[in-house]
């Protein structure tokens, strides 16, 4: 019986301790040498203030930061493989307009006044030049052509 009442004695005590941390009484006096604040009346015309605070009853809206994070570095990984492939097909823009070039230059040298034997045997150099530039041509092409295709998949990849 006595360790019930002791207990009962606790609880109350913590009740009105936990009322007396959300209730605070001060007093303000007006003096001729200006305002004071304090917790005891310090003059016969002491108004008595009462502060209450109040826990709040609501939480602010729980944001998800993991999931706009994550679409922002896929936004971002989608940009630099677009960027990338970007780059691939101007390379193979530039491979392109190079073999056009080499092939016009081997062309121009057909075109000079030479004799006929000197034309056959150019022109079979030039053939067989042309046949190395197509070759290197076909194997960067196809490098480059498979760097896009992979490319493209990773884009397809981390589209929505």
């Amino acid at each position: 019986m006595f360790s019930v009442i002791n207990l009962i004695i606790t609880v109350c005590i913590l009740c009105f301790s936990s009322l007396a941390l959300a209730q605070t009484t001060y007093f303000k006096c007006v003096t001729p040498k200006g305002t004071t604040f304090s917790q005891f009346p310090c003059s016969d015309n002491a108004t008595s203030h009462t502060i209450t605070a109040t826990e709040p009853k609501q939480a602010g809206k729980e944001i998800n930061y993991t999931k706009q994070l994550n679409e922002l570095e896929r936004d971002t990984i989608i940009s630099n493989l677009e960027a990338e492939l970007r780059s691939n097909q101007h390379k193979l823009a530039i491979l392109l307009r190079e073999k056009d070039r080499a092939d016009f230059k081997q062309q121009q040298r057909l075109n000079h006044i030479l004799s006929a034997d000197d034309k056959k045997r150019i022109s079979k150099d030039i053939r067989n030049t042309q046949k190395k530039l197509d070759k290197q041509y076909k194997k960067d092409k196809a490098l480059i052509e498979k760097r896009i295709k992979k490319l493209q998949k990773k884009i397809d990849a981390y589209q929505p």
